[in-house]
């Protein structure tokens, strides 16, 4: 299809989803041995947010999967990795050095998007996503050099019928073994190495200020059970790690709508290079300069075919992106984006229609920074872009009419980004 034939107790708060700013509370100017890892924690603490995450933070040498827990493993692997590339000192296991740098890592959200049994093959289909921020911070100048939203991706095919028991494994191997495709590890050791954290180059920080139903849509998400509290909060994760993942760009995490998450501990434990001294601070996030305003406009399942068995369906929906300076309110950034995908739902056991939603969107976000990082995908992206795997066909498209003012409002994002990673 072609263009014309379619018309993103806590461990550390230092995110601040909950508050727009951290007080400094003790910190130290400096401290004994080289502190890097700060460790890896919940950013809310109740036992119904993120279960299969909390257990596998709970996992100890006893029972989790390498024999170590989640932040042993990290560790392990931080210390084995050469962080030169990062321009600061970010080096554990050092003796007789005082640390000035460190990084933590904050969990946000867990997503078990499928869960799916495949008869046909005795075996489970496991989709699952864990959203976070690393962030890099300095303890001498009291500040955050940058926070780096992080998306993980699980997906495996595992012989049997689910087995609940199994999920805290699964987030255990999703955040902590670097041989995992997708894990939290293996993104930290293969590439934040590589990420110059200086900031070399000034710039404007980002930041997801709403996410929005429009009346359709919110039909949309009653007509199949979708809480619009829950799946804006969704959104607003997958568009803030695609955002930091394919800009390669800090940015100023989003802040979830829930009550609970506005009422969290402004605190964060740093742990030193043994694993052992737990240190307690809070610092300040910058400031975001211009905000991002996502829509959901609405989507359809149509089934296209049926039979006893199973149905041929076509989901549609359309997203709009609009970026304006916080200051002035000036739009720079408006542009909206449609989604196709073409898949066989079957009868008894498929992956659910919400998950599916939540899928494609996630597609159509990545596509959408894609295409401000590259013009390569931009222009497929305008002209419309089909993407075909062996279960499905994904069809995506801007709405844009005109390639030059596309073009111009695609650089501008790109120009204004902070370098922190570097040119």
């Amino acid at each position: 299809m072609k263009r014309r034939d379619v018309n993103i107790r806590l461990g550390f708060t230092l995110c601040s989803m909950a508050m727009p700013n951290f007080m400094l509370k003790d910190a130290f100017a400096a401290l004994p041995g080289t502190v890097t890892w700060g460790g890896i924690y919940l950013l809310e603490d109740r036992p119904d947010v993120m279960p299969f995450t909390r257990r596998a933070l709970e996992m100890s040498k006893n029972d989790s999967p390498t024999g170590k827990s989640v932040n042993k493993t990290l560790l392990q692997e931080i210390r084995n990795t050469d962080w030169s590339g990062t321009g600061i000192n970010l080096r554990t296991g050092l003796k007789k050095e005082e640390t000035r740098y460190g990084m933590v890592f904050g969990l946000a959200s867990e997503k078990v998007l499928a869960k799916v049994y495949l008869p046909s093959i005795d075996s489970t289909q496991y989709i699952l996503r864990s959203f976070g921020y690393a962030t890099v911070y300095d303890i001498v100048e009291r500040r955050i050099v940058s926070c780096i939203a992080v998306r993980a991706r699980y997906l495996k095919t595992l012989p049997g019928k689910p087995d609940p028991a199994q999920m805290p494994t699964f987030f255990f191997n999703l955040l902590a073994n670097k041989d995992q495709p997708g894990s939290l590890t293996r993104f930290m050791v293969n590439e934040v190495k590589d990420y110059p954290f200086e900031e070399k180059y000034k710039g404007k920080y980002f930041q997801v200020d709403s996410v929005i139903f429009s009346d359709i849509a919110l039909k949309n998400a009653a007509s199949i059970g979708i809480s619009t509290e829950s799946y804006g909060d969704d959104t607003g994760f997958a568009v803030t790690t695609s955002f930091s993942e394919n800009l390669r760009s800090p940015v100023v995490p989003y802040r979830k709508t829930s009550a609970v998450n506005r009422e969290m501990l402004s605190e964060m434990k740093i742990v030193s290079a043994s694993g052992d001294s737990a240190l307690n601070t809070a610092l300040q996030l910058k400031p975001a300069d211009y905000g991002m305003k996502i829509t959901h406009e609405g989507w359809d399942f149509v089934i296209t075919a049926s039979s006893d068995t199973r149905n041929q369906v076509a989901l549609v929906t359309r997203l709009s992106f609009r970026f304006y300076d916080k200051d002035s309110g000036e739009t720079f950034f408006n542009q909206s984006y449609y989604g196709e995908q073409e898949f066989v739902e079957f009868i008894n056991f498929s992956i659910e229609r919400k998950s599916r939603l939540f899928m494609l969107h996630e597609t159509i976000i990545d596509r959408v920074f894609s295409g401000i990082w590259s013009e390569d995908v931009r222009g497929k992206v305008f002209d419309g872009e089909e993407i075909k795997t062996k279960s499905q066909k994904t069809f995506i498209q801007a709405d844009a009419d005109e390639w030059d003012i596309f073009t111009v409002e695609n650089n501008f994002v790109l120009a204004s980004l902070p370098r922190a990673f570097g040119s």
